[in-house]
Order: structure tokens, then C-alpha cells, then sequence
């Protein structure tokens, strides 16, 4: 019930620029922020500022792989954000940016979420919509969070890195979990990931926006059995460098099948009593038996299994988009 206010509260400071009145709204915005950011903004209607993209500061953990934030951008945009660009281009910025006033540098803002949008206007050489707030660390990862949840835009591996990044900061697993929306046991997946996969494997791979958590953590798993090494995986990258992120990691995991990975050895493990999980390349077995002390679980998990999986799997689908 906490989480749900805490979440409830960040989003309506983040929108309530937008319900403001047409009188009102911009001079409410203006007395939100520190005087010296005052001179840095056009106002607009319901709040929404017009914000010279060279006034704007990359902050917090990153959460993207594929761009980085910096005072100018010349030539071609990134491959990521070129649709965006076109799309501006043709019919304007149609959602603001979310940014705060920076405590560093008087005048400037730092950008909780929306770099694409960012980006895509500094190309263009306009102005980027934005709303500001002044927001503490704690609210502004919220929002950040909330927002790439919400629109379901970062990858299962950009997720992986964003959790990872979030702790580097000091903020604790209970605020990855509120941030991110998920549950414990899905942060340990991600922290698993993130410990077994190299970081210069996972920057030569990139986002693999279309890759969910199964193929991220066959890899990890062949990397901790030592079926390939770090060195072994980014000779292969090197040779497929000009190819998508989602099919650069596919090379990998296809050099781990040349390798061979024996598919009649299962990997057995037992949760609980009477439980037995087989985990083999082909596929994945779960017995229970019907004898001792699990007998009346074994015959309560017969007449509620499939109830279980159907609400792990609409879990699953909620937590990994990609996968």
C-alpha cells in the first residue's frame, strides 16, 4: 500500500504541470524552480517549458547503452533514434522530458528521463518540451523508473545494468525493487546476470531490445559452467560487429552450441523436500512425490498447477516484454 502512494505521489508531481489552468500554469511552474533556472525557460502552456538542449545535464544511474548525453551532437544521429528524429521532425515532440534544476551548475537542468527526446531535438537544433521539477534523488529514481516501466521501453539487459547502476549509487535493493516494479526475486535474476556476464561482453552486445531473459541468462549460465569464456565471446562479437545488437548476441550463444553443450546431463536441484527440478537443454522437468512428508503438497500442487503457471507466466510477460 506504501509503494502504491509513494508511486501515485511521484507521478502526480510529474503531471501536474499539465492540469494546470491556461493562467495559471506557467507561473506556477516558475515559482517551483530555484531563481537562477528562471532566466533559462520559455514558458508554455500547463507548465511544459521550452529548454535549450545545451542547458541539460545527464544525471543518475544510466539506464540506456546505445546513447550517451553530451553538450553537442554533430552529423548522422544514432541508429536508435533516427525514427525519433523523423517523427519530431514531422509532427513535433508530442510527450515532454522530465527534468530538475541542477544544485552544480546554476542555470542548467539535469535530465530525469526522456535522452531520446533529448537527443532527437539536439540533432534538429530546437528546443525540447520539458517539465521541471524539483525533485530529491530518491523522487527523481522513482520517476525515472516509473517511466521506462511504464512505457515498456528498456530492454531486459538495459535493466539488468539500470538495477546495477542504481545500487552502485548507494540506494538500496528495497528502492531497485519500487523503481524498477519488480519483485526480490526478479532483482536477484537481474544481479545474477550482471555478476556472470562480463560488462565488456554485455557493452560488445549492446541492448538486444528484442532478447528477454531467456537468452541472457543461457549465456550467463554457459559462462559460469566455463562451456565459453569472456575472451572466447568477444572474438566472436568482433567478427559480428556490424550486425544488430539482438544478432550479435545470437552469434554468441551459437558458438556456445558449437562448443557443445552435452544436452543428456541435467542440472538437478531440490527446493524443497520431495521436489525435484531438471533443468537440460531440451527442456525443463519438475516431479514431486507422492510418498512421506510431500504427499499432501504433491496433491495440492495437482489440483492448483495450472493456476500457478498461468499467473507465473502472465508474471513473466509483465517483467520481461522482450522475452
Amino acid at each position: 500500500m506504501a509503494m502504491g502512494k509513494n508511486k501515485a505521489g511521484i507521478m502526480a508531481a510529474i503531471t501536474a504541470a499539465a492540469e494546470g489552468s491556461k493562467d495559471s500554469g506557467a507561473d506556477r511552474a516558475h515559482r517551483a524552480l530555484p531563481r537562477g533556472t528562471i532566466g533559462s525557460v520559455r514558458a508554455g502552456l500547463g507548465g511544459i517549458q521550452d529548454i535549450d538542449t545545451r542547458l541539460i545535464l545527464a544525471w543518475g544511474p544510466k539506464d540506456r547503452l546505445d546513447i550517451e548525453l553530451t553538450a553537442v551532437n554533430s552529423g548522422e544521429p544514432p541508429e536508435s533514434i533516427q525514427e525519433l528524429v523523423a517523427s519530431i521532425s514531422e509532427s513535433g515532440q508530442q510527450v515532454p522530458v522530465l527534468l530538475r534544476p541542477s544544485k552544480e551548475r546554476d542555470g542548467h537542468f539535469e535530465v530525469i528521463y526522456g535522452q531520446r527526446r533529448i537527443l532527437a531535438c539536439q540533432h534538429l537544433g530546437i528546443p525540447v518540451r520539458a517539465l521541471i521539477r524539483t525533485l530529491d534523488d530518491t523522487g527523481a529514481l522513482m520517476a525515472k523508473g516509473l517511466e521506462n516501466t511504464g512505457r515498456a521501453e528498456l530492454s531486459f539487459y538495459e535493466r539488468v545494468r539500470f538495477a546495477q547502476a542504481i545500487l552502485d549509487q548507494g540506494f538500496s535493493r528495497a528502492e531497485v525493487c519500487q523503481a524498477l516494479a519488480i519483485s526480490k526475486n526478479s532483482l536477484s535474476q537481474l544481479e545474477r546476470i550482471y555478476r556472470l556476464v562480463p560488462q565488456s561482453v554485455g557493452d560488445a552486445i549492446g541492448a538486444a531490445p528484442a532478447a528477454g531473459r531467456p537468452k541472457w541468462t543461457a549465456l550467463a549460465g554457459a559462462l559460469e559452467k566455463g562451456q565459453v569464456d569472456e575472451r572466447r565471446v568477444l572474438d566472436v562479437l568482433a567478427r559480428v560487429s556490424e550486425l544488430s545488437s539482438d544478432d550479435r548476441l545470437d552469434a554468441a550463444l551459437n558458438e556456445i552450441g558449437k562448443r557443445g553443450t552435452r544436452e543428456g546431463v541435467a542440472e538437478e536441484r531440490t527446493p524443497v523436500p520431495g521436489v525435484q527440478i531438471k533443468s537440460r537443454k531440451a527442456g525443463l522437468s519438475v516431479s514431486v512425490k507422492r510418498t512421506g512428508e510431500s504427499a499432501d503438497f504433491a496433491n495440492w500442487l495437482d489440483e492448483n498447477l495450472d493456476q500457478l503457471i498461468q499467473n507465473s507466466f502472465e508474471r513473466f510477460r509483465r517483467e520481461n516484454p522482450g522475452g
